[in-house]
């Protein structure tokens, strides 16, 4: 098996290299490179755990593979966040707060077909997951920020981001004590009610709006886990 995940390996970390696959591009599913390399699973799996190992891939868990670039890239590849309190992550959001801002502006002015049905398709997951009952929403969360991202046509905006990944969202690193305080369903529908208001701001292709929308998002989470922090220590 050792040759086959190999040649896997090697041609996927080639087209890679060449740019055939970008960062931020997603892998195909599992079952495409199996038909593609004429492998088993067990080899793209390996395979794919490889290029994990060597910060090429990054696999979002319900989403898919992505590309996070070639050693070449390694200049803009920010070090792992330390989330280890609230503190630490209103000052991630803080970090965020400009720049999902500019980013926001610039998908309204050059956001397309296709950009708006990815950022659609992640607030109907969001929603769908709410209607059930459900608070596991942190994938679509972080992947609405990473389609926006790419919707600004500005690359580094998603490379950063997507270098994040989801260490950026309070609920991956903080215990459920932490965060007791706050009614969790009727939050993440505060969350999708404002995701919602950047999205038709960048339908409508009105920068000022999606900018403004997302400054305020992104100030109302960081409010919220202000009051969560302040409730656990007085």
């Amino acid at each position: 098996m050792s040759s086959l995940t190999d040649k896997v390996v090697a041609s996927l970390t080639e087209d890679i290299e060449r740019g055939m696959l970008r960062p931020g591009d997603k892998l195909p599913t599992e079952a495409a490179l199996m038909t593609q390399f004429s492998v088993s699973r067990s080899v793209v799996r390996e395979a794919i755990s490889r290029l994990q190992a060597a910060r090429l891939v990054e696999t979002r868990h319900g989403i898919g593979t992505f590309i996070l670039g070639s050693e070449k890239d390694a200049a803009m590849r920010l070090p792992e966040a330390d989330l280890s309190s609230m503190l630490d992550v209103m000052a991630i959001i803080e970090f965020r707060i400009d720049l999902e801002a500019a980013a926001a502006a610039l998908a309204a002015m050059r956001r397309n077909e296709q950009h708006l049905e990815r950022i659609a398709a992640t607030l109907e997951r969001f929603e769908a997951e709410l209607a059930n009952g459900s608070t596991d929403v942190l994938a679509h969360d972080v992947e609405f920020h990473l389609q926006i991202a790419r919707a600004s046509g500005n690359r580094y905006f998603f490379d950063v981001l997507s270098q994040m990944g989801r260490a950026v969202s309070p609920r991956t690193r903080l215990g459920q004590a932490e965060i007791a305080e706050l009614d969790q369903i009727e939050r993440l529908r505060n969350v999708l009610g404002e995701h919602k208001l950047i999205y038709q701001a960048i339908v409508r292709q009105d920068a000022d709006d999606a900018r403004a929308a997302m400054r305020m998002h992104l100030s109302n989470s960081r409010e919220r886990l202000r009051r969560a922090h302040k409730s656990t220590v007085t």
